[in-house]
């Protein structure tokens, strides 16, 4: 991959991100905040760049973590505009994600044209009975509307 792919594929997954975020504030009329920021009085807050560790016992983040009425979502999210190597990282993504991190429910958000045939798909459904929801962006903002 060259400087210039690596700077264009960060870009997208940086606008995807913004999009979700937006979505997620909006949508929950919630704040966004950077993990460990104060949250004043705030129940309901998204947090930005959260720690966790991973199955190699390394310090990782994640997008995002949901605080919502008492209960805590963590989100990543996944885009692929073309070919590359997002989609061979998705079952590091999942180990972490089902056997790793702390909350009772996580979400992998995943969407574009660039996935390899079948990624997707196995990520589905190595995520089927796990604690681990998966979903492409609309989907995601379906579900959204049930939490509200």
């Amino acid at each position: 991959m060259t400087d210039q792919q690596g700077h264009t594929a960060a870009t997208n997954g940086a606008i995807f991100e913004n999009i979700i975020k937006r979505n997620i504030c909006e949508v929950l009329d919630i704040s966004c905040l950077n993990h460990g920021e104060d949250p004043g009085l705030a129940k309901s807050v998204l947090w930005k760049n959260v720690p966790y560790e991973s199955i190699y016992g390394t310090k990782c983040r994640s997008e995002f973590c949901l605080d919502l009425n008492g209960k805590r979502y963590r989100i990543e999210c996944k885009f692929q505009k073309t070919g590359g190597s997002v989609d061979e990282k998705l079952p590091y993504l999942m180990l972490n994600f089902t056997q790793q991190v702390p909350e009772e429910e996580t979400i992998i958000i995943i969407d574009g044209p660039g996935f390899r045939d079948g990624a997707v798909k196995w990520l589905r459904q190595a995520c089927e009975g796990t604690k681990c929801k998966v979903f492409s962006t609309v989907e995601f903002l379906v579900y959204l509307e049930t939490l509200r």
